[in-house]
């Protein structure tokens, strides 16, 4: 019996592994956003910086919370989205739209298109093809709200709890190689 505890916690560290890993087609869950704007090509624009954040997806892949900022290194202004609009899920083509709203302009919004599934990882690429499908509106100070397009990836937060069973489930795993070296030391 001994043995077995061990053993098991293992086995269960290395299926919660796999459960990060695993891909969805859909998110669920908590999920980190990096993008920043391109540097050069069609879709460079007038300002350049980088949206970082968090976004919670229900099990209907709603999002049901947002803080990201967009730190615009151009004018030196920060833009925060925190209001989440209606998603959609278009499949096929295998498209999943969201827009979220600044809360104090909600004329100022970041808006993204993800394909599904998602890529192995888990993580969703915010690309752009011919037309980009990431972009925000944004008060730079000029007369009108300025159009920024943006690339990176929507990717999986750990959970905390996963997390910490794939510790224990470690912590044990070596415990057990410990115990089983000491006693053919002993022996």
């Amino acid at each position: 019996m001994r043995k077995l505890l061990p053993l098991c916690l293992a086995l269960v560290s290395f299926v919660s592994l796999g459960t990060i890993a695993q891909a969805t087609s859909l998110p669920v869950g908590t999920y980190t956003l990096n993008a920043s704007t391109p540097t050069s090509g069609i879709h460079s624009g007038s300002d350049q910086g980088t949206v970082t954040g968090t976004l919670i997806f229900d099990a209907a892949s709603n999002i049901t919370f947002a803080n990201l900022a967009f730190d615009d290194t151009t004018s030196g202004k920060i833009f925060t989205f925190t209001n989440p609009g209606p998603v959609t899920i278009d499949i096929p083509p295998g498209l999943l739209s969201a827009t979220i709203y600044n809360a104090l302009d909600p004329n100022q919004l970041f808006a993204f298109s993800i394909r599904v599934p998602s890529n192995p990882s888990g993580s969703f690429t915010l690309t752009c093809g011919t037309d980009c499908d990431n972009w925000m509106l944004v008060d730079d100070g000029g007369k009108d709200l300025v159009y920024v397009e943006v690339t990176g990836a929507i990717s999986p937060t750990p959970e905390p709890s996963t997390l910490a069973l794939m510790g224990t489930g470690t912590l044990a795993a070596i415990g057990s190689l410990r115990q089983r070296l000491q006693r053919s030391r002993t022996a």
